[in-house]
């Protein structure tokens, strides 16, 4: 979503097709889309979505992925992460917490 030009986009491609091969890819269930879609309504009426410019999504998306599969993620947006913890139960410290 970010990548700019095509040298991203092909160096982001040959990165994915790699997981896909490895069998690492993850999809998100039904109910973690659905979840999604819970969290994103309860962060616009907490006033804290904008849903004209929804830069959380893809940290809300992230979120939920890695509770699905029980992981704990590591982040340095603490505070957007816990923004999205106060809707929703998952994992995650910052780095500088890890060691």
């Amino acid at each position: 979503m970010g990548a700019k030009g095509k040298k991203e986009i092909g160096h982001l491609s040959l990165f994915q097709d790699k997981f896909i091969r490895l069998n690492r890819l993850i999809v998100h269930t039904v109910a973690t889309l659905l979840s999604i879609g819970q969290v994103c309504i309860g962060l616009r009426s907490s006033g804290k979505l904008d849903p004209a410019h929804p830069k959380h999504y893809n940290d809300i998306a992230i979120a939920l992925l890695a509770r699905q599969i029980g992981a704990t993620m590591i982040t340095e947006n603490v505070r957007d992460f816990e923004m999205i913890r106060e809707i929703v139960d998952f994992d995650f410290q910052s780095p500088l917490n890890t060691g």
